[in-house]
């Protein structure tokens, strides 16, 4: 067996451990090391110096990059919860929905499902729309009795499966191709918009059906809640509400200083912050105690995050990457195929939506333009891909969302596997289709 074909086995085996372990509930802490150092045998590197290397590399690059994110998001996550914001935008929600008395839960996640796709075609990334969102979720969901699992539905449907691909989307992994290809963000609007409409579709009847599914066992809200119900007590019944505007007032300023002023993401995120600490600084018991908790949950979730992402940097790094790069051009079918394939693995492999997207435009978009192949088209088709089957187990956004919620794999990855995974997967081929 040739040294990068037994590379190749090495990744497979640390992905299945990865896996399989992190459902069975070991610490990423602890897993990441491990499953690097399983495929650092198998390509005979020295495991010492990849860890240490590579690994750190990667681990380090990624909280510097990404800790001031955390950070302010977390904090406005956590003080929209205490002040009672996250309750007033769920009353709203919950008005509206209660209309609809026969399908009232089907409403409030979509209304929820709404609000996540304002924050992120706003400019919030997947990474950080959780700590927004997963407040202002929690007390509607517990009054009106909502498997918390569903909360992972929401934030995948509403946060990253059809708001990302939309021509003109802020997110990064629209922007990427830009510098590889000259194009637009709004770059192949019909495709796009095509496949949004259908994620739109096929998401909602997806969720509509888990939803019916769990009213036939009769489940509620506590048997995949009660760990999040002990780490944001009530502080307040729904019923007691305040001005909708003002709760939302946060995330407004938010979106307007990040997309009409350009700010950076991390300043419009303290803004952010800071509007919600004068709008309601009679209401925080001790924001001292906030910020410090805030700053616990921060490095939690962040190292939580890096100990993948290290991972992700060995991948890159051993013969059996670049074996597989190499025998892309052997994939069976037209060239488009053969991209939307390719992305799709290797954000798989990497378990980075952007990191998979940038090698495949690397590798692949300067033949496939050199073909007379439209820049804008394979610009749309590796968007597209890019979400597929990055959202495996170890992706960074699927074990931040599962941590902040306080589900495990086990009890709140399925959502993620369909909306994130499957759903997106088979899109780059029905983009293709559209195509042609």
């Amino acid at each position: 067996m040739s040294t990068g074909l037994l590379s190749l086995l090495g990744i497979i085996i640390g992905l299945v451990l990865l896996i399989g372990l992190s459902f069975r509930g070991l610490s990423l802490i602890i897993l990441g090391p491990i499953v690097s150092a399983v495929v650092l045998l198998f390509s005979s590197e020295n495991i010492i110096e990849g860890l240490t290397g590579p690994y750190a590399t990667a681990f380090a690059n990624f909280a510097q990059s990404n800790f001031l994110l955390f950070l302010p998001a977390i904090i406005l996550g956590q003080m929209l919860g205490e002040c009672g914001a996250a309750n007033d935008i769920a009353y709203a929600i919950a008005n509206i929905a209660s209309k609809s008395k026969r399908n009232a839960k089907f409403a409030t996640l979509m209304g929820l499902s709404v609000i996540t796709a304002v924050l992120s075609f706003g400019g919030v990334s997947g990474f950080v729309v959780v700590f927004t969102v997963a407040p202002i979720c929690k007390g509607l969901f517990k009054k009106l009795d909502i498997p918390w699992h569903f909360v992972i539905a929401i934030l995948v449907y509403g946060g990253s499966m059809w708001t990302a691909i939309l021509p003109g989307s802020p997110a990064i992994q629209n922007l990427i191709p830009m510098d590889y290809l000259g194009t637009k963000p709004t770059a192949g609007p019909w495709i796009g918009i095509i496949i949004a409409l259908w994620c739109i579709v096929t998401g909602a009847l997806y969720i509509y059906w888990q939803l019916k599914r769990s009213e036939r066992r009769n489940e509620g809200f506590s048997e995949t809640g009660a760990a999040i119900d002990k780490v944001w007590p009530d502080d307040a019944t729904i019923e007691e509400h305040g001005s909708v505007l003002k709760a939302l007032m946060p995330s407004i300023v938010l979106i307007v200083t990040m997309n009409l002023f350009g700010f950076e993401p991390e300043v419009a995120l303290f803004l952010g912050v800071i509007t919600c600490a004068v709008l309601y600084y009679n209401k925080f018991d001790n924001l001292s105690n906030l910020l410090t908790e805030s700053g616990k949950k921060t490095a939690t979730t962040v190292i939580n995050v890096c100990a993948v992402v290290g991972f992700g940097g060995i991948i890159k790094e051993v013969a059996g990457f670049q074996f597989l790069i190499d025998g892309l051009d052997a994939v069976p079918g037209p060239p488009l195929i053969q991209l939307a394939l390719a992305t799709n693995l290797i954000a798989g492999i990497t378990g980075s939506a952007s990191g998979g997207e940038g090698i495949a435009l690397e590798v692949l978009a300067p033949q496939y333009v050199s073909m007379g192949i439209n820049p804008d088209v394979i610009h749309r088709i590796v968007n597209i891909s890019c979400y597929g089957l990055d959202s495996l187990p170890h992706n960074g956004s699927v074990i931040t969302r599962l941590n902040h919620t306080k589900l495990s794999h086990k009890t709140g990855y399925y959502h993620e596997f369909i909306l994130g995974a499957i759903l997106p997967f088979f899109n780059s081929f029905l983009a293709y289709m559209g195509i042609v």
